[in-house]
Protein backbone atom coordinates (compact mmCIF):
# COMPACT_ATOMS: atom_id res chain seq x y z
CA UNK A 1 0.00 0.00 0.00
CA UNK A 2 2.68 2.30 0.74
CA UNK A 3 3.18 2.89 -3.55
CA UNK A 4 -0.09 3.73 -3.37
CA UNK A 5 0.83 7.45 -2.00
CA UNK A 6 3.33 7.87 -4.24
CA UNK A 7 2.50 10.59 -6.77
CA UNK A 8 4.38 9.21 -9.97
CA UNK A 9 2.69 12.10 -11.59
CA UNK A 10 -0.92 11.55 -10.78
CA UNK A 11 -1.41 14.22 -8.74
CA UNK A 12 -2.82 17.42 -10.03
CA UNK A 13 0.17 19.81 -10.72
CA UNK A 14 0.10 23.76 -10.61
CA UNK A 15 -0.32 25.60 -14.11
CA UNK A 16 0.81 28.63 -14.60
CA UNK A 17 -0.93 31.75 -13.74
CA UNK A 18 -2.26 33.58 -17.06
CA UNK A 19 -2.76 30.72 -18.75
CA UNK A 20 -6.20 31.20 -20.59
CA UNK A 21 -8.57 29.28 -19.19
CA UNK A 22 -11.90 27.71 -20.67
CA UNK A 23 -14.64 29.60 -19.83
CA UNK A 24 -18.42 27.71 -18.78
CA UNK A 25 -19.88 28.06 -22.60
CA UNK A 26 -16.44 26.49 -23.93
CA UNK A 27 -16.81 23.56 -21.61
CA UNK A 28 -20.36 23.51 -22.80
CA UNK A 29 -19.27 22.85 -26.54
CA UNK A 30 -17.28 20.42 -25.66
CA UNK A 31 -19.32 18.46 -23.86
CA UNK A 32 -22.01 18.80 -26.22
CA UNK A 33 -19.43 16.47 -28.50
CA UNK A 34 -19.70 13.20 -28.38
CA UNK A 35 -16.67 12.35 -30.00
CA UNK A 36 -15.25 14.11 -27.27
CA UNK A 37 -16.97 12.90 -24.39
CA UNK A 38 -15.93 9.47 -25.51
CA UNK A 39 -12.34 10.33 -25.45
CA UNK A 40 -12.81 11.75 -22.20
CA UNK A 41 -14.38 8.84 -20.90
CA UNK A 42 -11.77 6.14 -22.36
CA UNK A 43 -9.04 8.35 -20.87
CA UNK A 44 -9.94 8.72 -17.36
CA UNK A 45 -10.68 4.93 -17.76
CA UNK A 46 -7.33 3.83 -18.70
CA UNK A 47 -5.83 6.17 -15.80
CA UNK A 48 -8.18 4.61 -13.24
CA UNK A 49 -7.35 1.33 -14.83
CA UNK A 50 -3.83 1.81 -14.62
CA UNK A 51 -4.09 3.35 -11.20
CA UNK A 52 -5.27 0.55 -9.87
CA UNK A 53 -3.07 -2.16 -11.43
CA UNK A 54 -0.17 -0.60 -9.94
Amino acid sequence: MKHLMNKDDREIKQRKIGRDKLTIDEYKKRMADNKYVDHAIQKIATDLSHFLTR
